[in-house]
């Protein structure tokens, strides 16, 4: 027995279908079949790390203090070569991203299985029933149609409250110029905590992430802030655990954090 789940979003009063989903009833004979997977295809990325004066930490040559993940201002914001392949079953929480790109340091690839979910809730959608306004998204490595960030009351407000499409949580597996980019932080595993949003855009074109009077985005005020609807982004960003060890010089909440995010986005779904 299949049951048909339509997923809908809704911006600007502009209901926009993205996508279907056939949930397949869980038993041996249709177990995995008949599902639709959602494929993703992205480029044209830009690089968001700025390096805010001497040296002082680094993994394997890439900085980590001082250096600001976020890049609010867009004062370092530069564009680079790259792509990402998506391809999961939301339903299930299997799949994989792989990525690849290029920054001053050497060639980069990053994979991720969805598989773990992050230690907040993952999303809040609005009006799920007529009982309450909203509802926060528990234990889901992959979410669908969900708000993030901000005000929202999912992990900190490093963005804008901002409306994603996708997003995912699971350990990723990066390399840089071919070598094992091992997270240190965390060990025994050398995997980093890697997260991705398919989401509106933040950023104007010159970079910048604004509030709506104007003013630079900031973390108090993620409620505020511009967003552009019709800039469809694909956000991918790894990082370690939060620790007594984090480093608030680069980024709010890690000792390492590193963030690209790509422009030219093309969604599918296939058999």
């Amino acid at each position: 027995m299949k049951q048909q789940t339509y997923f809908s979003i809704f911006i600007g009063g502009l209901a926009i279908a993205l996508w279907t989903i056939n949930a397949v009833a869980d038993n041996d004979d249709n177990q995995g079949k008949n599902r639709i997977y959602i494929s993703i295809e992205a480029s044209n990325p830009i690089l968001i790390q700025r390096v805010m004066g001497p040296i002082t930490n680094s993994v394997n040559g890439v900085p980590t203090e001082t250096v600001d993940g976020f890049d609010w201002a867009g004062q370092a914001i530069r564009s680079t070569e790259g792509s990402v392949e998506i391809k999961i079953d939301s339903i299930a929480n299997t799949g994989s991203i792989i990525a690849n790109w290029k920054d001053e340091y050497g060639d980069w690839t990053y994979q991720q299985i969805i598989s773990v979910p992050s230690d907040h809730a993952t999303g809040v959608r609005i009006k799920p029933s007529e009982d309450t306004m909203m509802a926060a998204i528990e234990d889901d490595p992959t979410t669908t149609n969900i708000y993030l960030h901000g005000n929202a009351g999912t992990a900190v407000s490093l963005a804008p409250t901002v409306f994603n499409l996708l997003a995912t949580w699971g350990e990723a597996k990066v390399t840089l110029n071919g070598v094992p980019f091992d997270n240190p932080f965390d060990g025994p595993t050398p995997l980093w905590i890697g997260h991705t949003m398919l989401s509106e855009g933040v950023r104007n074109v010159d970079g910048a992430v604004h509030t709506t009077p104007g003013a630079i985005f900031e973390m108090s005020r993620g409620s505020e802030s511009q967003v552009y609807p019709d800039d469809l982004v694909l956000h991918i960003a790894f990082h370690d655990m939060p620790g007594p060890d984090m480093n608030t010089s680069a980024s709010p909440v890690w000792s390492f954090f590193y963030q690209i995010a790509f422009h030219k986005v093309k969604v599918k779904h296939n058999n």
